[in-house]
């Protein structure tokens, strides 16, 4: 608790702080002993940070000025915060803030950060420094921020290109894996895998295409490998865009963590084997357990409800053409209401029958999908499947009965 409030008091200081930083750098000219530089942050332990940061550092000692141009800001007072930000509508912004208490609030947080000064000439020094200050008047620090697209790190190459077009070659072929933007953010996820699973439902086959080892530097760490590789023209020579990286700070190293014992591939399994029983268990019984299909088939269709509204009702890319939906049918929110009855309707044992189909046939094609579905899919799907193909079976079998009062009926 004592951490937190600790981290509360650092974050509105460091608000005051950026105010201050606006009001005191605009408009000022940089000192030839000014240096310019790529700051990478490790990541941090928490989801938000868990893929590391990028910012610039400008330092000037002649001028008393050392700050960070950090684009990985936004503001909680802007109109409809929460609406914006689920529905991918949340503008990001450039702000500035010192660098002594940029790099204490990671310190904080034991994230490693890493310095790479960029070999600028006086003049492009001027160059950058003013793309920097126009790039934050007012008018255009605001962004549409997108993860994989236009964030932090992004934002940073694309300026240094911008600033310099035509000047800046990066020699980047050799960090070429044959990844696809999936794979690249699942390096980072094994610590989570909670997390992987859940961005794993929530992301569809876009982000499954291969990227360019251009496209790597959505990513801090690509990026400062970018850089690092990367050449500038000055005076017709091609010259290290940036320097040999120096450590700001080196953090403490933490237990390796695989995320738990119970991570979802093996919940997941578990509860099928409790599915297998329960139908094992209604088959011996000839019955069937309207309770548990309906809260089964309820939570389902929430599920594809939400993947279906992250596809039309966001602006996020990413979350088009999720093949999730072939097995969490948004429809399965209404089936549920329908399987509390004892004796099914006709249309609805099509529909299981429908379910049951499109259940084997994304097990069936699970390796040929044109997306990676995570592997804690599987049982889940298969138990859909077995529930599915079972409540067919029940609803067309005269002796299968789902209450007591029936089967003394029956009896009679």
């Amino acid at each position: 608790m004592k951490l937190y409030l600790k981290k509360l008091s650092l974050l509105c200081t460091l608000l005051l702080v950026v105010l201050q930083a606006q009001a005191q750098f605009e408009g000022t000219r940089l000192s030839p002993e000014a240096k310019i530089s790529l700051i990478t942050c490790s990541p941090g332990d928490e989801l938000y940070a868990i893929f590391g940061h990028s910012a610039v550092r400008v330092n000037d000692p002649a001028a008393g000025m050392d700050i960070v141009f950090n684009y990985g800001t936004f503001d909680f007072n802007e109109p409809g915060f929460y609406i914006k930000f689920i529905r991918g509508k949340l503008n990001y912004k450039l702000s500035i803030a010192y660098f002594q208490d940029f790099a204490y609030s990671y310190t904080l947080d034991n994230r490693s950060i890493y310095e790479q000064e960029m070999n600028f000439t006086e003049a492009q020094k001027q160059q950058y420094w003013q793309f920097l200050m126009t790039n934050y008047e007012p008018e255009n620090r605001f962004y549409l921020y997108d993860f994989f697209f236009d964030n932090c790190a992004t934002r940073i190459r694309d300026g240094v290109e911008a600033t310099f077009p035509d000047q800046v070659n990066f020699n980047i072929a050799h960090l070429d894996q044959d990844m696809s933007f999936r794979n690249l953010i699942d390096l980072y996820l094994p610590p989570q895998p909670w997390s992987d699973f859940g961005i794993d439902l929530a992301l569809g086959a876009p982000i499954d295409q291969k990227a360019t080892p251009y496209e790597y530097m959505f990513l801090p760490d690509y990026l400062s490998k970018g850089f690092a590789s990367a050449t500038i023209q000055q005076d017709g020579q091609a010259v290290p865009l940036v320097g040999k990286p120096k450590v700001i700070f080196q953090n403490s190293p933490s237990p390796a963590s695989a995320g738990g014992l119970f991570n979802p591939a093996l919940v997941w399994w578990l509860f099928f084997g409790l599915v297998a029983a329960i139908t094992a268990l209604d088959y011996k019984r000839r019955k069937r357990s309207r309770t548990f299909d309906v809260f089964f088939f309820l939570i389902t269709g929430l599920l594809g409800v939400l993947l279906f509204l992250l596809w039309f009702a966001t602006d996020h890319q990413a979350a088009a053409n999720n093949f999730n939906l072939l097995w969490a049918l948004p429809t399965h929110v209404v089936a549920a209401a329908f399987l509390a009855r004892p004796v099914l309707p006709g249309w609805l044992q099509k529909y299981m029958l429908v379910t049951a189909v499109l259940a084997f046939i994304t097990l069936l094609l699970w390796w040929v999908w044109p997306q990676q579905l995570h592997t804690a899919v599987f049982p889940i799907a298969l138990a859909l499947l077995v529930r599915a193909a079972y409540t067919v079976w029940a609803a067309r079998q005269p002796t299968v009965i789902s209450n007591t009062n029936t089967k003394i009926k029956e009896r009679i």
